[in-house]
């Protein structure tokens, strides 16, 4: 196959992997998002206003937004661009977040209450932080780890700016969390840090020269890790979220299909119900390795103008 000249910017391998991961179709789909400008999406921060008092401040303020009709607290931002949508009240304290609408996901999946005890495993820079605060209406408990002290200041300047209280901030490595934390969590978000392939831009080098296939297998060694951590400290009953924006199935079913097979009496892959176009199901298999039967539970978010690409599964400790 032939690939226009922004495409070719991509590594090789990567290019060859995509092709065995999705269909032709879907794979042409996707090329044609690695060269575009996305629109940008955001959410009102309701710890702070309200969806109502929010579209009343955008029409004051002559923003134009289309509604997502999936998530009634999330717009699509039409006008103006967001350099000026940045300098804007709304923005400057903090009653919007700018944020991609798969990132939106997780939270919305996982659903906490206002009386869940939450951890969320590698935190900053907090976008989902800040979104389950507001789904909890700022109550409940949120432990949030994150061992990168400049991407700690981060998450913690972040949170202070969303008005965000219900939540302690560890700046620590999460992987022996299950030793403080055994089986006490009702919920986990394992946002996972991954080689990121959702994000590759041609018009930005920087989102894709690191990448090799070494890279990607680090950071499955990572995810293994973490995801049992977060299993351990996780309550019977209780649920996983692990998400990420990255389309490698090392990093993705592979990483679901360990943790099954490291606790099959009591791992439960659940089925996700998500009412939007853009989604397939998990691989059943990849490299000659067939997966558990409900890895198909599990979600793939195909990119689009609006989507970045992720990777979506939701587990319970039965």
């Amino acid at each position: 196959m032939s690939y226009n000249k922004e495409f070719e910017k991509l590594p090789p391998k990567f290019i060859s992997k995509l092709e065995n991961i999705f269909s032709p179709a879907v794979f042409n789909s996707i090329v044609k998002t690695f060269s575009i400008k996305r629109l940008h999406t955001f959410r009102a921060n309701t710890i702070k206003i309200s969806r109502l008092e929010l579209l009343s401040k955008l029409k004051k303020n002559n923003i134009k937004v289309k509604n997502v009709d999936w998530y009634r607290d999330a717009f699509v931002l039409l006008k103006p661009e967001l350099n000026k949508f940045a300098q804007t009240e709304l923005y400057l304290n903090g009653r919007v977040y700018v944020q991609n609408l798969s990132s939106m996901l997780p939270p919305l999946i996982l659903n906490p209450n206002s009386s869940d005890y939450l951890l969320d495993l590698t935190a900053a820079p907090g976008s989902k932080t800040t979104q389950m605060a507001a789904m909890m209406g700022n109550k409940g408990k949120i432990v949030a780890f994150e061992k990168n002290p400049v991407r700690f200041e981060k998450l913690a300047a972040n949170l202070r700016y969303q008005g965000v209280i219900n939540t302690e901030l560890k700046n620590e490595d999460a992987l022996g969390i299950w030793r403080d934390y055994p089986g006490q969590f009702d919920k986990v978000l394992v946002d996972a840090p991954c080689s990121a392939e959702g994000r590759f831009n041609t018009l930005r080098a920087k989102t894709y020269l690191y990448w090799n296939q070494i890279r990607v297998k680090h950071m499955a060694k990572k995810q293994k890790g973490l995801i049992r951590s977060a299993f351990e400290a996780l309550k019977p009953g209780g649920l996983l979220l692990y998400s990420t924006c990255t389309f490698s199935p090392e990093e993705n079913e592979s990483v679901i299909n360990y943790l099954v097979r490291k606790y099959p009496s009591n791992c439960k892959i659940e089925p996700i119900n998500l009412k939007i176009r853009n989604i397939l199901p998990a691989l059943s298999s990849w490299n000659g390795v067939v997966f558990n039967k409900d890895i198909k539970n599990c979600l793939r978010i195909v990119p689009n103008e609006i989507m970045e690409g992720f990777f979506i599964a939701l587990l319970r400790k039965i």
